[in-house]
């Protein structure tokens, strides 16, 4: 025959009974709570922005002054490596492919705009004046890929695979083909040059 042995009561009360009590107020215990971050995914991206223009504009001095870029790069991808957004401490700085983020913002004019990282929540659908006008980039003359024909947009609406999957489906496949032709003409231009070039020596 097993024994059970039960606390004797507290105060009168059974333990089960027994009242809980909420814990003390920090102020009431001369503890001050710890300032909750005020963050935003724009804050973030823009102090991303910030950073990447420092860098590339350093990129730039450097090159001016003979330093080799790959070096620079190496360097960079290195300090940047473990830190920390200031504005959102949790959130960790990831500055990956830094050597094409350097060329997007030579060949954005060397503005901060053209380190934007063009980010949505959810699927925005594209609106089919742009898809028109996109294929109409695609038409143009020198285009010879579609993600050329988008970097063309003023301001896009949505993203570029949202472009594609918007475009009509016989429309897409006929642009595709006529950038593909453009591009192996580009390719049959320069083999024929580097003949030339061969046979005038």
């Amino acid at each position: 025959m097993k024994i059970r042995f039960s606390q004797p009561p507290i105060d009168g009360l059974s333990q089960r009974r027994r009242p809980r009590f909420a814990p003390m107020p920090l102020a009431a215990r001369g503890i001050s709570p710890l300032p909750r971050a005020t963050s935003s995914p724009r804050n973030w991206q823009r102090e991303r922005v910030q950073r990447l223009a420092r860098i590339c504009r350093c990129l730039d001095r450097g090159q001016a002054a003979g330093k080799r870029l790959g070096k620079m790069l190496t360097r960079f991808n290195w300090v940047w490596r473990k830190r920390y957004y200031k504005c959102e401490p949790a959130r960790r700085i990831r500055f990956r492919g830094l050597k094409g983020i350097y060329y997007q913002w030579k060949n954005g004019g060397r503005t901060p705009a053209a380190l934007a990282l063009h980010y949505w929540r959810g699927n925005r659908k594209a609106p089919m004046g742009q898809v028109i006008e996109l294929a109409n980039f695609c038409l143009a003359p020198g285009t010879k890929s579609f993600s050329a024909a988008y970097r063309k947009l003023a301001t896009p609406g949505a993203t570029e695979s949202a472009y594609r999957y918007a475009t009509p489906a016989r429309l897409r496949v006929a642009l595709a083909e006529l950038l593909a032709h453009r591009r192996h003409d580009q390719v049959l231009e320069r083999a024929a040059r580097k003949l030339l070039g061969e046979v005038a020596k």
